[in-house]
């Protein structure tokens, strides 16, 4: 399976390494977030740095994940988004733009630490 959950702190990393499917990617979420000792709200750390073909992912596609990791409703608190390189940076900020829209608080990052730094904020 190449998507992974490790709740690390008080953040739930989500990493995917390789190819994966958007229903992959939901189920290993949706049960990392119900598994006990997942704070709620938790906040998400999706690290799509080791995705394969991810610039390869349609707008649907990314609508449909935005939309997903945004019905969580009061389970996430805000998701950084972890990727490798500006085209993909490009891609996830017109993906994080689309769960901002539903209401959730999301940002693309290329720097882990940095990532980090923005889940961690007690803001």
């Amino acid at each position: 399976m190449p998507v992974h959950a490790d709740l690390s702190g008080s953040v739930l990393v989500i990493a995917v390494d390789g190819d994966y499917t958007r229903d992959e990617l939901q189920r290993v979420t949706a049960t990392a977030l119900a598994a006990a000792g997942t704070p709620s709200p938790t906040r998400v750390l999706l690290d799509l740095s080791g995705a394969a073909s991810l610039a390869a992912r349609t707008d649907e596609e990314l609508a449909a994940t935005a939309a997903f990791f945004a019905h969580q409703g009061e389970l996430i608190d805000r998701v950084a988004v972890l990727v490798r390189g500006d085209i993909l940076e490009d891609l996830m900020r017109m993906g994080t733009a689309f769960a901002v829209q539903k209401g959730l608080k999301a940002s693309p990052f290329r720097d882990r630490d940095e990532a980090v730094r923005w889940l961690t904020d007690p803001e």
